[in-house]
């Protein structure tokens, strides 16, 4: 949906991410240093500064009437000027034979940002929304964590969270998600994969005004997948069963939240060939 205040300008990194849109232009400057500290260890560390700025879009500029994608009554703001950003990235790298993990940090700067205020007001039986812009600050994490269990079962926990805020006010910026996570098995046996997976997340009530806050909730994925491989091609197989407890829960970041919960219990199945 580009082009309307909706555009997702959060910073995106995995779960808990941070960037610019795609018509940013990005200068990045890596500073990385790496090295073995003994064995089957190895340690990474990197850091990445960031610059760009975003070229306004028509429907910011003069957009007047309704979005069908978000269920919203949008109006264009004319005096926008374009965003800039300024950022830091710094990530940390562990790989063991056993243990796997990785640490990111991030911060972004984004002035002249832009995001729709809610007016209260209601025209085509849509909530009308003003496009506004103003300086804000993106500061958060992205972990991720796996253990080797038994054989070649891995057990990974990741974790990410964004705080986002006008630096001028402190107020939350919209549609920013809670803290969340994923708690996920991978358990193979010869040509078989079983893969539990739990996705959960906090509740966030740090909202943007006239936001509505968001309960917490925790869904639970299961998918199985079998390899048949060949000389030229693996043949595979797969199965997955999604939200399995049929939980009733909403994303805050979802354009329509208030309207609709998220997909409720449902099964899939996939047939791929991926050739040599």
């Amino acid at each position: 949906m580009q082009g309307t205040m909706h555009r997702d300008r959060s910073i995106a990194r995995g779960l808990a991410a941070a960037g610019v849109a795609a018509a940013a232009t990005v200068a990045p400057l890596p500073a990385q240093e790496s090295g073995i500290v003994r064995g089957t260890v190895t340690l990474e560390e990197n850091g990445d500064f960031v610059s760009g700025a975003v070229i306004l879009v028509v429907e910011e500029l003069y957009n007047f009437g309704p979005h069908v994608g978000t269920l919203s009554f949008d109006i264009g703001n004319p005096d926008l000027d374009a965003e800039t950003t300024l950022g830091l990235d710094l990530s940390l790298r562990h790989r063991r034979d056993r243990v796997r993990g990785d640490l990111n940090l991030f911060r972004y700067d984004i002035g002249n940002f832009i995001f729709g205020d809610r007016t209260g007001e209601v025209l085509d039986n849509l909530p009308v929304f003003d496009i506004l812009q103003g300086d804000s600050r993106f500061a958060g994490f992205d972990a991720r964590g796996s253990v080797r269990l038994a054989g070649r079962t891995w057990a990974t926990l990741g974790l990410g969270y964004v705080d986002a805020r006008l630096t001028a006010t402190g107020e939350a910026l919209p549609r920013i998600p809670p803290l969340r996570g994923t708690l996920s098995l991978d358990m193979p046996y010869g040509g078989f994969i079983l893969s539990p997976r739990l996705e959960f997340a906090g509740r966030q009530d740090d909202v943007f005004r006239g936001e509505t806050a968001t309960d917490g909730y925790a869904v639970m994925d299961v998918r199985a997948s079998y390899v048949w491989a060949r000389p030229r091609a693996a043949h595979i197989v797969s199965l997955t069963a999604a939200n399995v407890t049929n939980a009733l829960y909403r994303n805050h970041t979802s354009f329509i939240k208030d309207r609709v919960y998220e997909m409720g219990r449902g099964v899939r199945a996939s047939y791929a060939v991926r050739f040599h």
